[in-house]
C-alpha cells in the first residue's frame, strides 16, 4: 500500500493531543516542522528509500507526529510488526500513554479494536502490533523479531551501540512497505552523529534536518513590545553567517519576526549561546557543536566544510596484485574509491605526506590512511587522501610508494608504532627490488626513492644515545605536539583541508583530561595522518621553504608558467601507467 500523505493528515486531524497552551485538542493543525518531515518521508518512500535519520531541535513536534505515524502504519498494514524504541523507561511510558490517548480519542469509523495494550506491546485486532523497547537495556534490541516498522526516539541518548547494531540487523531489507525512523536532537559526536553522516552519503537512506525556523509559531508579532526590543534592523556577524547558510542550504529566507524570536529565546530563555545552537540549531553543523570540548575550532571546521562541498575531486581505487608491479590504480566511482585527488602532481611543487598504518580490519578498527599536502612557506593545501581498512602492511607500503612517486619532492612522515616497522621494511625491500630491476621501470622506481625524503627524528632510543631514526613514534607527548601543530596551522588559516571525512573526524576530537582523542568509538586515523604530515612540515620542510621564499603566490605563478613542461607529471594515473603499475 502506497503511503498516502493526504490520508495520513486526515487521520491526524482525528487524534487528540495534549498541549501546554490549549490543553486537549485535535491534531488538526500541524506545525511546519511536522509537515516538512512527513513530506520528506513521503518523497523518500516514492524513491524506494525506507530508512530515515531525522536531526531535530527541541519542541518541534517531531516525536508527536511520528507517534501518530506509528499508529497509522499499524492501522493500514494488517499483521505488521512494529517496534518503538525509547531512550528511557520514563519516555517509554509517556509514549505508551500518548498512543493510548490517540486510540481513546478516535471516532468509531477510524478505530480498530484493541486486543492488548501493556508496557511491552500494543496489539490490534487486525493482528498488527507495536513492541515497546528501551534502548539502554543491554539485551539485544529486536532479537527474535522480524521488524518491518521501526521508530527510534532520542537515538543520541541510547548509549547502546551493540543494541543498535542488533536492531538494524533485524530489520527487513526487501519488504516494499517497510519504514524505519530514527529521530533525535544532537548530543555531540556519538553514534547518532555517525548514523546521520552515513545517511547523508548513502543512496538507500535519507538524512532529514529539521530547523527551528520551519515552525511557523517561532515568530514574534511586529506590533509587540518583544519585537521592538529584540529587532533593531541589523544582524550580527554570526547571524549574517548562519542566515546566509540557511538561504543557501535550504532556500529559506529568515525574516525579522523570526530573528526577534531567536534573540528573545536566547536572551530570556536559554541564556547560553552554545546551548541555544544545540537546542535550536539553525543548520545541521550547529546541531553537533560541543563548545568548550572540541579540540579544533568548530567555526573553522564549518568554514572548511563549506569549501569542501564546492570542490570536485577524482576518485581512484587500488586493485592489489601479487606484487608491486602487478598492482593497478583505476579510476573509480566515489563509493568504491579509496584515493581522492583534488590536485594532480606538479613537478616543481613540494609536498608532505603523512601515513598512519592500521591495527585491524574491522569496521571500528583504525584504517590505513595517507594524507598528501602541497607545502608552501606560508602554509599547506590538501591535494590527496587515501583511506581504507582493507589492506595488509606490505600493500600499504606500495600505496605510499605510488603516491610518493607521483607527488615528487615529498617528505614522508610514517608512524612507526606497531605495524609501522613492517611498512618501513617493505619500503626498503621495494628500494632493493628497484635497484636490481634495471631498465626504464627500475629507473622510474629509483626516481621515486630519489625524490622521496623521509622524516628523520633524532630520538634517544639506542644504547649509544641519540640516533637518526626514520619515522614518528607516537607517544602521549608526541601526539600532543603534532596535534598542536595541526591546530595552530588550521586555526590561523594556514592549512586548507578539503576532505569532508577528515573535517568530520576533526569535529569529534576533544581534550579529555590530559589526553586528546576522538569521542566514543569515532575514528581518528585521518586526523593522525594529517597531523603526521603537519609535524614533518613544521619541523623540517617549512624552514627550508621560508629560506627559499616558496610562497603560495610565487608557486602558483610558476605552475602557470611551466604548465607545458610539467603536463606529463600532472596526472596520477599517467604516472603510474608509465612505471608499469596501471592498466594491465
Amino acid at each position: 500500500m502506497k503511503f498516502n500523505l493526504k490520508q495520513f493528515y486526515a487521520f491526524c486531524s482525528q487524534l487528540k493531543i495534549e498541549t501546554k497552551e490549549q490543553g486537549l485538542r485535535n491534531m488538526d493543525t500541524l506545525l511546519g516542522t511536522q509537515t516538512y518531515v512527513m513530506e520528506e518521508i513521503a518523497k523518500g518512500l516514492e524513491n524506494d528509500i525506507h530508512f530515515f535519520v531525522i536531526l531535530k531541535g527541541r519542541q518541534l513536534g517531531i516525536t508527536t507526529v511520528s507517534l501518530a505515524l506509528d499508529l497509522y502504519w499499524q492501522f493500514t498494514h494488517p499483521g505488521w510488526q512494529g517496534t518503538l524504541v525509547s531512550d528511557t523507561e520514563e519516555n517509554r511510558d509517556m509514549f505508551r500513554s500518548t498512543l493510548a490517548m490517540y486510540m481513546d480519542g478516535l471516532p468509531k469509523e477510524y478505530k480498530i479494536p484493541l486486543v492488548a495494550h501493556n508496557r511491552n506491546q500494543l496489539v490490534l485486532q487486525n493482528r498488527s502490533r507495536v513492541f515497546y523497547q528501551i534502548a539502554g537495556n543491554k539485551s539485544r534490541l529486536g532479537q527474535g523479531k522480524a521488524i518491518t516498522y521501526l521508530h527510534g526516539t532520542e537515538t543520541a541518548s541510547w548509549g547502546n551501540e551493540e543494541g543498535l547494531a542488533s536492531l538494524i540487523a533485524s530489520l527487513a531489507e526487501n519488504n516494499p512497505e517497510r519504514l524505519y525512523l530514527f529521530e533525535s536532537t544532537a548530543q555531540g559526536f556519538n553514534m547518532f552523529h555517525d548514523m546521520y553522516v552515513t545517511a547523508k552519503r548513502a543512496k538507500t537512506q535519507r538524512a532529514i534536518f529539521c530547523g527551528w525556523w520551519r515552525n511557523q509559531f517561532y515568530s514574534i508579532d511586529p506590533d509587540s513590545e518583544i519585537y521592538k526590543v529584540y529587532w533593531d534592523g541589523k544582524l550580527t556577524t554570526e547571524e549574517k553567517e548562519w542566515t546566509r547558510d540557511i538561504k543557501k542550504l535550504y532556500d529559506v529566507e529568515i525574516n525579522s519576526r523570526q530573528m526577534a524570536w531567536w534573540r528573545w529565546k536566547l536572551y530570556e530563555g536559554i541564556k547560553d549561546d552554545a546551548l541555544m545552537y544545540q537546542e535550536f540549531p539553525p543548520t545541521e553543523d550547529y546541531a553537533f557543536v560541543m563548545t568548550g570540548t572540541s579540540y579544533f575550532s568548530n567555526a573553522r571546521c564549518t568554514d572548511a566544510a563549506k569549501i569542501s562541498k564546492k570542490l570536485n575531486y577524482e576518485s581512484y581505487r587500488y586493485a592489489m596484485g601479487a606484487n608491486f608491479q602487478d598492482t593497478e590504480v583505476l579510476k573509480s566511482t566515489e563509493r568504491l574509491g579509496v584515493l581522492k585527488v583534488w590536485e594532480e602532481p606538479v613537478d616543481t611543487a613540494y609536498y608532505v605526506i603523512g601515513a598512519d598504518p592500521a591495527y585491524g580490519s574491522s569496521d571500528w578498527a583504525d584504517r590505513f590512511c595517507i594524507q598528501v599536502f602541497r607545502a608552501y612557506a606560508d602554509g599547506l593545501e590538501q591535494v590527496a587522501e587515501f583511506a581504507t581498512s582493507e589492506l595488509n602492511t606490505y600493500q600499504f607500503a606500495w600505496v605510499i610508494a605510488h603516491l610518493a612517486g607521483a607527488y615528487k619532492n615529498s617528505t614522508l612522515n610514517l608512524e612507526v608504532n606497531g605495524p609501522g616497522q613492517a611498512v618501513i621494511n617493505e619500503l626498503r625491500n621495494l628500494k632493493r627490488q628497484a635497484a636490481s630491476m634495471g631498465g626504464a621501470i627500475g629507473a622510474d622506481l629509483m626516481n621515486v626513492y630519489g625524490s622521496m625524503q623521509n622524516y628523520i627524528w633524532r630520538r634517544n632510543d639506542t644504547l649509544g644515545g641519540m640516533s637518526n631514526s626514520i619515522g614518528w613514534l607516537t607517544t602521549s607527548a608526541t601526539k600532543e605536539r603534532m596535534l598542536s601543530y595541526m591546530k595552530d596551522y588550521f586555526e590561523r588559516g594556514m592549512m586548507d583541508i578539503f576532505s569532508m571525512e577528515l573535517i568530520e573526524e576533526m569535529k569529534t576530537i576533544v581534550r579529555d583530561g590530559g589526553s586528546i582523542q576522538a569521542t566514543g568509538r569515532n575514528k581518528d586515523d585521518r586526523v593522525i595522518a594529517a597531523a603526521l604530515a603537519v609535524a614533518a612540515f613544521a619541523e623540517q620542510v617549512q624552514p627550508r621553504l621560508i629560506a627559499q621564499k616558496v610562497t603560495r603566490q610565487i608557486s602558483r605563478v610558476q605552475d602557470d608558467y611551466t604548465a607545458e613542461q610539467i603536463a606529463v607529471g600532472r596526472n596520477v594515473s599517467d604516472y603510474l601507467k608509465r612505471i608499469g603499475v596501471y592498466g594491465h
